[in-house]
């Protein structure tokens, strides 16, 4: 796990598989506490989240996911998305 300077790493796991694994700029996710967005040097914090839209960002190019609800961890410039069943995938890239 190579992560640049001022990126996080993001896996993002379903019971079936590993959806994603890859260093990013951005992470925002749909916790039941609310929204909240994740960027290099955040502070660390485990919360639950909602069925929603996970995004994430790489350069200029955000992707989508929309999940099913589960965990997210934030820890040391990870961040780990346990989501409760498979994810889908939004068709494209979004601004890119």
């Amino acid at each position: 796990m190579d992560v640049a300077p001022d990126t996080l790493w993001l896996d993002v796991v379903t019971p079936e598989d590993l959806l994603v694994s890859e260093a990013v700029d951005e992470v925002t996710a749909e916790g039941v506490e609310g929204d909240f967005g994740v960027l290099h040097g955040h502070i660390n914090f485990l919360t639950a989240l909602r069925p929603g839209t996970l995004t994430y960002r790489i350069g200029e190019s955000a992707h989508r996911l929309e999940l099913p609800g589960g965990i997210a961890e934030v820890l040391n410039n990870r961040v780990t998305i346990l989501a409760s069943s498979r994810a889908s995938t939004a068709t494209g890239a979004a601004g890119s």
